[in-house]
């Protein structure tokens, strides 16, 4: 079953087009990538998908019943720890509000390293966090809210290798029990081996594509970032 699929989606500022005849569907379950350079319109398609902004043209079609999204910035109170910002996330998320030991414990189930860092972060202020730690809570605890679309808007930019690996697994164990992944990076190698199929954003239009070979062989590259300039361009 589609969760989410968009149709002839058109978008732009004062006659300005920046998105043109956008074609996306994301099926139950499915963890789907967005490749784009920087202002090449990722987070524009998802605030259009949270009904943030309104398409000129087209039609968005969501079934997900509950829908959680990750923007590219955050910035939590400094003073407050991360659990405590935790807890804000949760209050604000209709018939959902898991107390910090049940996120453990299902963060264990996933994996007990993963478990074991969550809780260290929840105990610092937010202004002691480096912005790996800051990422990866809010992207963990994104994924706790049994939400069944998750839009993650460049959850690992700027984030070191450690952080990278738990959010990837966050994310891939969320997937796992159900739940739809739509995330937008301009990494192509984390795209292409962590995602089950991606789009490439260029030139205000998506492209599709099943694999990294694909990508390469379409765009006539021999590297997955020869193609993704080629595509760029």
């Amino acid at each position: 079953m589609d969760i989410l699929t968009i149709n002839n989606l058109h978008f732009g500022y004062s006659g300005n087009p920046l998105l043109n005849d956008i074609e996306l569907t994301i099926k139950a379950g499915e963890l789907v990538g967005i490749l784009g350079n920087n202002g090449a319109g990722k987070t524009t398609l998802f605030d259009l998908i949270c009904k943030i902004k309104k398409p000129a043209k087209g039609a968005i079609f969501n079934v997900s019943r509950r829908q959680a999204y990750l923007t590219q910035i955050l910035t939590p109170p400094p003073l407050l720890r991360m659990d405590e910002a935790g807890k804000l996330i949760t209050s604000l998320t209709p018939n959902v509000s898991p107390d910090h030991t049940e996120i453990l414990s299902k963060l264990a189930k996933w994996s007990p390293s993963l478990s074991k860092r969550y809780a260290e972060i929840a105990k610092k202020k937010a202004a002691n966090c480096s912005y790996g730690e800051i990422r990866s809570y809010f992207t963990l605890t994104l994924l706790l809210l049994n939400s069944d679309l998750i839009i993650l808007d460049e959850p690992t930019a700027g984030v070191d290798p450690e952080f990278r690996h738990y959010i990837w697994l966050g994310i891939k164990s969320a997937c796992a029990e159900g739940a739809s992944v739509l995330i937008a990076s301009h990494y192509t190698e984390e795209i292409t081996k962590n995602c089950q199929r991606f789009y490439m954003l260029a030139n205000k239009r998506l492209e599709a594509f099943d694999s990294g070979g694909q990508f390469m062989e379409r765009h006539h590259a021999k590297s997955l970032d020869e193609a993704f300039i080629n595509a760029s361009v």
